[in-house]
C-alpha cells in the first residue's frame, strides 16, 4: 500500500486550499493509499529553533505536533503541501514548516528521505497562473534539495474575486493528482 503525507499550510480548514486538499485526499484514498494529514495551523506547531539538533540526529528536538511527520515523511511514497499565496509567498504557517523540514538533510547536507514524489497545490486571490511563479519555483527547488520528485503543481488563481467558485475541473485536477501519487 502506498503511504501519502499531506501538509495543509492553509489557516481556513473549509478555504479553498482545504477544499483542494480533501479533493487528492479522496482521488489518494479510492487508489486504497494511506493518508496522513497534518494542519499546519494547529496550535501545537512551533516553527525551527536552530539549535541544530538534527545536524547531529535523524529527527527534530522539538516535541509538539510536528514530532511524527519526520517518519510520516520517511514512509511516505508521496507528499502534498498545500498553502495560499500571501503578499506573494507562501503562508507564514508553511514557511515555519519548510524551515522545520531541515532534519530531511543529513549533516553534509544530503537528502535523508530521497525518492518522495511531491504534488502541491497554490492558491492566490491574484487573476492568472504566473503572477506567484517565482514562489512556486522557490518551493520546487526547496523540494529537489530533498531528493523529492514534484510531479504537479497545481495552481488556483482569482480566489478573491467575487464571482469565484471552485470549478469542477479544478476539483477534479485535484483528484486524479492523488489518485495518481
Amino acid at each position: 500500500m502506498a503511504n501519502v503525507v499531506i501538509f495543509n499550510g492553509s489557516p481556513r480548514k473549509k478555504g479553498v486550499t482545504s477544499q483542494m486538499i480533501e479533493e487528492m485526499i479522496k482521488g489518494a484514498e479510492e487508489k486504497g493509499k494511506e493518508v496522513t494529514v497534518f494542519q499546519l495551523n494547529d496550535k501545537g506547531v512551533r516553527g525551527c529553533q536552530s539549535c541544530f539538533y538534527c545536524r547531529q540526529h535523524e529527527g527534530c528536538a522539538c516535541k509538539d505536533d510536528l514530532q511524527p511527520m519526520y517518519d510520516a515523511i520517511k514512509n511516505a511514497d508521496a507528499i502534498v503541501f498545500g498553502s495560499p499565496i500571501y503578499f506573494g509567498r507562501i503562508t507564514g504557517q508553511a514557511k515555519s514548516w519548510v524551515d522545520r523540514l531541515y532534519p530531511c538533510i543529513d549533516g553534509k547536507f544530503q537528502p535523508r528521505y530521497p525518492g518522495k514524489k511531491v504534488a502541491a497545490i497554490y492558491v492566490q486571490g491574484a487573476p492568472g497562473d504566473t503572477m506567484f511563479q517565482d514562489e512556486v519555483e522557490t518551493m520546487d527547488n526547496v523540494f529537489k534539495r530533498f531528493g523529492w520528485e514534484v510531479v504537479e503543481n497545481i495552481i488556483v488563481s482569482g480566489t478573491s474575486s467575487p464571482e469565484f467558485s471552485l470549478s469542477d475541473e479544478l476539483k477534479a485536477k485535484a483528484h486524479e493528482v492523488g489518485a495518481n501519487l
